[in-house]
């Protein structure tokens, strides 16, 4: 079978890496070829074709229009194996990134393409500058990361026949043994507003008296560059135990070998590798759980049930008032731009909910709001005393070897579950399904 991977770009990144693991995973039973809007910023071990007209609207200069750029695809195929392809496996299509990019997906299918379209990110899912209300292609098939995605494209109406679940790969990770006396707890992101860095920064008051949490890498996006520079600037002035940039000009392996566990309170993943990876390196992974996300690795056997949900904050802790109008205002922002009506009702019965109960999750509150609560904390140990005792699951950052016996038992786990060769195995089965 001939296998066209299609994609905007081959920059590093999430889904480059996932698009270079499935074509290591079955070239050796089918042939195969990329093809990307720009040429690969590094050597790829696999042949690419690059059309520019399918590359991110930012980064275009043609004016093509869909069926041209469809032709483009078709003659690059072409050019490579002096035949057409027998599958497009077309990763990210829907994320409106190329706003023609549906329509030469449609043009394709004209030409007798088949298609297998992998989600990674919904714009639906809180990305509404890349929402288009473009219908989604018909007639052809889809691939999701995670059963949450699975369960909402089934609810949309697409058969299981035509649904595919395709977890991501998890690379087998070489074991660095941590070194010295350092107790580093290492947050290995790029520090976007997403991964929730303030409450990194709150955990930090719950470190024993040597211990330090690291962040690895900064932003390149301007808001996130705001954001992390104030993070900075808050830790710098409050003498909080966190470090910045660590993995700026040091190897990842350098690095991980200070640590002593791996962190994340991330309130939103894709696939959630850093669930999986921890245990692959050694290192007990602590920090907030995603239910959505983390359920399909559970039900796999990994123990995850020392990770908390919420973490619950007063709302004597911070300005209520000024909360509850953030969070209707970002409400009806997001509503709108969705091309939704708001209900008034749900505004209600969610901020009534939350008045009711006297408290709410940290990862809900915007970062002047949570330096707010660090603030409070930091000022008061009585305080610190009753949030640890409303938060049971608060993890002591400093009592690593409970979790030894954790560790090899979800490495195993993740090793059997996750591995390249799983991998292999669905992909194979899903283009035989496909075809």
């Amino acid at each position: 079978m001939k296998i066209v991977y299609l994609h905007y770009h081959l920059r590093r990144g999430g889904v480059t890496r996932v698009i270079t693991e499935q074509i290591e995973a079955v070239r050796d039973v089918h042939q195969v070829l990329a093809v990307s809007g720009e040429a690969p910023h590094e050597p790829t071990s696999f042949p690419v074709a690059v059309v520019p007209s399918v590359g991110y609207d930012r980064d275009r200069r043609d004016r093509f229009s869909p069926e041209r750029s469809a032709q483009a695809i078709l003659d690059a195929v072409h050019d490579h194996w002096g035949a057409s392809a027998d599958l497009f496996h077309v990763h990210n299509p829907t994320l409106g990134k190329n706003r023609n990019f549906l329509s030469v997906l449609r043009a394709l299918q004209a030409k007798g393409a088949v298609l297998l379209l992998q989600i990674h990110d919904f714009a639906e899912d809180g990305r509404p500058g890349n929402y288009t209300a473009e219908p989604y292609p018909e007639n052809c098939h889809y691939a999701v990361i995670n059963s949450r995605d699975e369960r909402m494209l089934q609810r949309a109406g697409l058969t299981a026949e035509g649904l595919h679940l395709i977890p991501d790969a998890v690379r087998p990770l070489e074991v660095v043994p941590p070194v010295g006396n350092e107790n580093l707890v290492l947050y290995p992101v790029r520090a976007i507003r997403r991964k929730n860095i303030g409450e990194a920064l709150l955990l930090s008051l719950y470190l024993g008296e040597r211990d330090r949490i690291g962040i690895t890498l900064e932003p390149t996006g301007d808001l996130d560059v705001r954001s992390y520079r104030a993070w900075i600037e808050f830790a710098k002035e409050q003498k909080l135990p966190v470090d910045f940039g660590l993995g700026i000009d040091a190897p990842f392996e350098q690095v991980l070998r200070r640590a002593r566990g791996i962190l994340t309170t991330s309130v939103k993943e894709g696939f959630g590798l850093v669930f999986l990876e921890s245990w692959m390196v050694e290192r007990p992974l602590l920090g907030r759980l995603l239910p959505d996300i983390c359920t399909d690795f559970m039900d796999r056997g990994v123990r995850l049930d020392h990770l908390y949900t919420r973490l619950e904050v007063p709302l004597t802790l911070f300005d209520r008032e000024c909360f509850f109008r953030l969070w209707e205002r970002c409400y009806r922002e997001r509503l709108a731009s969705y091309g939704l009506e708001v209900d008034e009702g749900v505004i209600l019965h969610y901020l009534g909910g939350i008045r009711n109960a006297g408290s709410v999750d940290y990862g809900m509150l915007c970062e002047s709001l949570q330096r707010q609560v660090i603030l409070n904390l930091q000022e008061s140990p009585p305080l610190r005393r009753e949030f640890a005792e409303l938060n049971p699951h608060l993890p002591d950052l400093a009592s690593h070897e409970s979790f030894e016996p954790l560790v090899p038992r979800n490495r195993a786990v993740v090793s059997r579950e996750f591995s390249a060769e799983k991998n292999r195995e669905r992909l194979l089965k899903t283009y035989e399904e496909v075809k």
